[in-house]
């Protein structure tokens, strides 16, 4: 069935409004005459009060020009206002159609994504044996991976294979170097942003953190006095192990 809509030769049809004012020129011209004899009135009550009344008759002149032209504006324009109206309600259905025809083309790309990402994923799945480290570490790996252009239409499966391989293989490398550095640093790695640069600068950062706190708890640890003595002869050292055992006093006993 055809929908088209066939172009008619005269859909919208006007003719010329035929708009006069043969009085225009010698208006203008008592106009700037009147214009002209305010500007010379000399200020005094009955000159003020004789050039309101000729400013007031002019002005009468005016507003019913005015009036007329409002009222010849209306009347021309009723029927563009009519023919206005009717184009803005045809345009409004067509652009509404095209509307909802944009939402199905919408839905339709979507479905064809989903369906191209569960084609992806399966690939994945297959590959993804090959990297146990991956897939035991980043359980999240795939959707790490995984960008919004390869759902395009535009990008062939045979270079997202290829991006998903150099992807794998870029980040076992990355995992290794990370690992051999340090288990901080791997860490770093598996939960950034996928840079082994970053990863390793951030290992340093905590590294020199823990470090400065080590040695302030040690500067601030209290220190304990410590004193040896050697007390020889059996009855001496049980003496003396009395004495200290007596006074409370703490010791460590070596020897016998």
């Amino acid at each position: 069935m055809n929908f088209e809509i066939i172009e008619k030769q005269k859909d919208v049809t006007y003719e010329v409004a035929k708009v006069s004012f043969p009085a225009y020129e010698e208006y203008k011209q008592k106009a700037g005459e009147v214009a002209e004899y305010v500007r010379s009135v000399v200020v005094s009550p009955e000159n003020i009060k004789e050039a309101k009344g000729v400013l007031a008759q002019s002005r009468k002149l005016t507003d019913r020009l005015n009036r007329a032209r409002i009222d010849m504006k209306k009347e021309i324009l009723k029927d563009y206002m009519t023919v206005e109206s009717q184009i803005k309600e045809v345009t409004s259905i067509v652009d509404q159609a095209d509307q909802e025809l944009r939402g199905k083309v919408r839905e339709l790309d979507q479905v064809e994504r989903d369906a191209k990402k569960e084609q992806i994923r399966e690939i994945w799945n297959a590959r993804i044996f090959n990297y146990p480290e991956i897939s035991d570490m980043i359980p999240d790996a795939f959707d790490r991976w995984l960008n919004p252009k390869h759902l395009n239409k535009s990008e062939s499966m045979k270079h997202v294979e290829s991006d998903m391989t150099n992807w794998l293989e870029h980040t076992r490398q990355d995992m290794r170097a990370a690992e051999a550095i340090s288990k901080e640093c791997l860490v770093h790695y598996i939960t950034g942003n996928g840079s082994l640069s970053d990863a390793i600068e951030s290992a340093k950062l905590v590294e020199a953190a823990e470090k400065y706190l080590d040695e302030r708890d040690k500067e601030e640890a209290p220190t304990v006095a410590v004193a040896s003595f050697v007390v020889t002869g059996k009855k001496d050292i049980e003496l003396t192990e009395r004495l200290l055992t007596e006074n409370e006093i703490n010791f460590v006993k070596k020897g016998i």
